[in-house]
């Protein structure tokens, strides 16, 4: 976002208010004749003379008050007793003497009216006692903001037991457990529990941010299921009652005031909808037919009276409507069209001073709140630390998310503490619900001098910037984050229908024009499921001219068109996504460039679209963290679940993310193979880590766990050598360890052979089921002692005694590339003791040449191709290269163990530092298994099987050559064709040709 003026810096300079000195008398001509009247009524109450009592500090607080505020002044002739104690002790104990009160009190009291009479006393005196601490500047913005709401809160949860007992001692609601006398039964909130009656405070009742002559939202609900109704009628008749009664005991005005004005209009449908409505109504409506202002509406619902249990239950209830599970940019123009629904119901125009509106205005308090509620419902269903109730700390949640700038932070949070002193002065005037500044000259005077500034220019030096900064702000949000105009003239505004649409189509580089017009032609028809709605057909036409472009730039227009066509085929809806492309039309170029680049990718996303949630993350390109952190984040994602099921679709949805964020940054030359390679192993480890843990604690629900027992996976293969592409499967092998006469302690024992052999395929399962998400990953078996014919998990005796003494050597050639990497540290270092020992073992050379030569063979016959793209088995492809590192590590481990390593480019090294392999041909070997290796990993992501140059696309070819290489498709294929060329004479040299002569 851009950075424009340092409002929060503009207002601390200029500081609104001194603090610590109260504001000057406006209306100076009225502070005599009231500080006569306050005199009075305290000398009449039997007190002190203020005269005598107050300080020059003290009176010149009051001389503010009668100087600005009527209300006030009448609160303090009212309350002179309560007034001196508040100037004596200070507002924090002089509010917290007045809340204890009620606590006490109200239990005991049986009238409703003398309820009434109590509560708004109480009302006075806090209202009081809030005034003087903002006015003296003694508390900062969110404790005057939360003393009113806790005062509100406590008003409202005393109410509600009192209401609650007298429903108790009617005999219409089971009285708490243990209660011996219904009648004798003090109204403490605690009767509440159980009886499904809850009340929910909203907006910024529910935040803990009331303004000083707030109404309050509530939403009252009950549950059918909890509720403890016993009367004559129903549920509902006795809960409509009490909510009435609630709201009149809040609003109604009497002799002594009023507590809150209360607005129950928040609650599903209020039109046609009772008061109190069920919680299972309430379900049905949200998860039916809940709107997004509704959603961002629930950002701050909190339970403040009644069964809060309940009341919570029923939030925990809302969490996939209010957090959607998916990015959702939708919401961004729902809540925008409330907010210009505002401006053009109170036709606010320009940013000005005069009769802005400071709440509801452009640049007001109701931006702020939007700038971050829009950001909140877009992304807190990925990101849970978002889900805060209070917009100054849902600011800060933005800023340490990267989500915002810690300037735009510091300006939006000066200019909303601005904004709401602002208004809690407007309304402290005459205790008026207003947020507008005046209009007249007078009155914008009155309002700076009641703010502590010198005149109204001074306050409107403040005010105007920090409007004028947080509109842009927020427009800023709402506007495409592009790099300005990304599509060409000609391209915009392009229909199907305009007689020039297939000549403009070719005109981009479209080869079939007509056919692309009339593909176009059909989406905007509603041809897809995903197209049908208008606001989604709308979204899209607004979108053609970037996609046209982004097409257009693929070097085979038709084909990504084609594949964006299967795209939106695939969708289940559209509006959602289309919305996310059109806030950011950079992602829409992505999506293209894999849809003309990376025919495998595309597919993927087409299955699963929500991918491109990932994307949006401030860290997605960059590196992939560390195993541990992986696993953090994975374990965090977990224990979301609800059950096992869950626990499986959740790590196929963050494999799946983490797996795409590596394709893209590969795709894009920001890491190359052997970095996505080592990143895609850690996302298999930690998956690995974190799973195995959670298939074990299933597993043992059912079977125990076999004391002294434990278990280990042996990564085999890419997984061992940290060399994962986009399509490898997973070589593991099983290995326990227990005492051979033990048995698993759970309700269905068994030995540790069987128990081991169910565990490892009961993983294995969790692995590769097909579930809604997908699969996690293939597993291979087949490198295990005996192959397919050999048990699923093997002991470590067994594995000991089989590699020492059956093992084959082209065993041997696989376990220089295993790893132990997961489970029990301890058998993992015995694990990986017993490798080492196996490959360091004095071998026979002439027969471990022949047995390479001849594997190497078998697997030419089996799997050799003349396609030099298929780079692992055509002739000097990456298995040549494996084959000599492996070969020269078994013949030298014995004398040299230092050459070991399972990773083959670091074996390389190894051996090439011990003097196996002359330096020049060490260094090109590296270099050459590099470019393979590299080769490998942008075909197998990008196509996902063969690649065939004379079939593939001009577009695609040159793509390809220039994420592995950066050049030509011409000077790669030389360069890969030269690179095998070098492999396959090495591997003559070091293996075929010696190998022949031993025979």
């Amino acid at each position: 976002m851009s950075t424009g003026p340092n409002v929060g810096a503009q207002v601390e300079r200029r500081v609104v208010m001194s603090r610590g000195i109260p504001p000057r008398p406006f209306y100076p001509a009225r502070v005599a004749p009231l500080w006569r009247d306050f005199c009075e009524a305290a000398v009449n109450a039997g007190l002190t003379d203020p005269a005598v009592r107050l300080g020059d500090g003290e009176r010149r607080l009051l001389e503010a008050i009668f100087g600005n505020s009527p209300y006030l002044t009448r609160l303090a002739i009212l309350q002179p007793a309560f007034t001196l104690s508040l100037l004596a002790d200070g507002p924090d104990l002089a509010l917290t003497a007045v809340c204890e009160e009620l606590v006490h009190r109200v239990p005991e009291v049986t009238d409703v009216s003398a309820v009434k009479a109590v509560l708004r006393i109480a009302k006075q005196k806090a209202a009081l006692a809030v005034a003087l601490a903002d006015i003296a500047g003694l508390w900062p913005l969110p404790q005057i903001t939360a003393a009113l709401s806790d005062f509100a809160e406590l008003a409202v949860d005393l109410a509600v037991a009192h209401l609650l007992r007298h429903a108790m001692q009617k005999g219409e609601l089971t009285p708490p457990a243990g209660c011996a006398d219904v009648l004798a039964l003090r109204a403490e909130p605690d009767i509440a529990k159980g009886c499904g009656y809850f009340v929910l405070g909203m907006g910024k009742l529910g935040a803990r941010e009331l303004n000083y002559s707030s109404d309050i939202d509530l939403i009252v609900l009950y549950d059918n299921e909890v509720a403890s109704y016993i009367g004559p009628k129903t549920p509902q008749d006795c809960f409509i009652r009490i909510t009435r009664d609630l709201a009149q005991i809040m609003q109604e005005r009497t002799g002594d005031g009023y507590v809150f004005r209360t607005d129950l209009r928040l609650r599903p449908d209020p039109g046609a909808t009772p008061v109190a409505l069920s919680v299972a109504a309430a379900e049905i409506y949200y998860q039916s037919v809940g709107l997004n202002w509704e959603r961002a509406a629930m950002i701050k619902a909190r339970p403040i009276a009644g069964d809060r249990a309940a009341g919570e239950a029923f939030l925990d209830m809302l969490t996939g409507f209010v957090w959607r599970k998916h990015l959702d940019y939708a919401a961004m123009a729902d809540i925008h069209a409330i907010k210009n629904l505002i401006h053009q119901h109170h036709r606010h125009g320009a940013i000005v001073v005069k009769g802005h509106d400071v709440k509801l205005g452009r640049g007001g308090i109701r931006e702020i709140e939007f700038f971050a509620q829009i950001q909140q419902l877009i992304a807190g269903g990925r990101e849970q630390a978002l889900r805060v109730r209070d917009t100054m700390t849902a600011l800060t949640v933005l800023q340490n998310s990267g989500r915002i700038t810690a300037e735009e932070r510091c300006d939006l949070v000066a200019a909303y503490e601005l904004f709401r002193t602002v208004e809690h002065r407007l309304q402290m005037i005459n205790d008026d619900q207003t947020h507008v500044l005046p209009a007249s000259e007078e009155g914008l005077e009155h309002i700076a001098a009641f703010l502590g500034y010198q005149d109204a220019a001074a306050m409107a030096a403040d005010l105007l910037p920090a409007f004028t900064r947080v509109h842009g702000l927020y427009q800023e949000l709402l506007e495409p984050k592009g790099d300005g105009e990304t599509a060409p003239p000609e391209a915009r505004a392009f229909s199907p229908a305009a007689p020039d649409a297939a000549a403009r189509l070719a005109g981009l580089g479209f080869k079939d024009a007509e056919r692309m017009r009339m593909v176009i032609e059909g989406w905007l028809f509603g041809r897809y499921r995903a197209l049908r709605t208008p606001r989604a057909r709308a979204l899209l036409e607004r979108l053609l001219p970037y996609l046209l472009d982004a097409l257009s730039d693929t070097g085979d227009a038709d084909g990504a068109l084609m594949k964006f066509d299967d795209f939106l085929s695939k969708l289940p809806s559209g509006v959602q996504l289309l919305s996310l492309f059109q806030a950011n039309p950079w992602l829409l170029e992505l999506v293209v460039e894999i849809m003309g680049i990376a025919p495998a990718l595309a597919a993927e996303l087409s299955h699963r679209p929500v991918l491109l949630d990932a994307v949006l993350s401030p860290d997605f390109f960059n590196p992939l963290p560390t195993t541990d952190l992986l696993r953090q984040s994975l374990a965090e994602a977990l224990a979301r679940g609800r059950d096992f099921q869950d626990v499986l679709d959740l790590a196929r949805v963050w494999a799946n993310e983490q797996r795409f964020r590596i394709g893209v940054q590969l795709l894009r030359a920001t890491i190359d193979g052997s970095a996505a390679g080592a990143a895609m192993t850690r996302v298999a480890e930690a998956t690995l880590h974190e799973l195995l843990a959670r298939v074990e604690a299933d597993f043992a629900a059912r079977h125990g766990r076999i004391p002294g027992g434990r278990l280990s996976v042996i990564g085999m293969g890419k997984l061992g050598g940290g060399e994962l592409t986009f399509t490898s499967d997973l070589d593991m092998i099983f290995v326990y360890d227990a005492p051979a006469d033990a048995a698993s302690d759970g309700p269905r024992s068994l030995s540790p052979s069987h128990y081991y052999a169910r565990l490892s395929q009961a993983f294995i399962n969790a692995l590769t089921a097909l579930t809604a998400e997908g699969r996690l990953f293939e597993v291979d078996m087949r490198l295990r002692p005996s192959g397919s014919a050999g048990p699923v998990a093997v002991s470590l005796v067994a594995f000991d005694a089989y590699q020492h003494a059956s093992a084959w050597t082209w065993e041997h050639m696989a376990l220089t590339r295993a790893r132990p990497i997961v489970g029990d540290a301890a058998l993992n270092e015995r694990i990986a003791a017993i490798i080492r020992d196996v490959l360091t073992k004095p071998r026979d050379e002439t027969q471990l040449l022949r047995d390479v030569a001849d594997m190497r063979q078998r697997l030419r016959k089996e799997f050799g191709t003349g396609n030099m793209w298929s780079v692992k088995h055509c002739p000097g492809g990456l298995v040549d290269a494996e084959f000599v590192c492996q070969y020269l590590e078994l013949r030298h481990a014995a004398a040299a163990p230092e050459v070991l390593s399972p990773h083959t480019a670091d074996a390389i090294e190894r051996l090439t530092a011990a003097g196996f392999l002359r330096a020049h041909i060490g260094a090109q070997l590296a270099e050459d298994y590099k470019l393979l290796h590299q080769a490998q990993s942008v075909v197998r992501l990008c196509v996902g099987g063969a690649f065939d140059e004379e079939t593939a696309a001009g577009g695609l070819k040159t793509a390809l050559a220039k994420v592995i290489a950066g050049a030509s498709f011409e000077e790669v294929r030389d360069r890969v064709a030269a690179a095998q060329a070098r492999i396959a004479a090495l591997h003559r040299d070091i293996i075929d040709e010696p190998a022949a002569a031993a025979s």
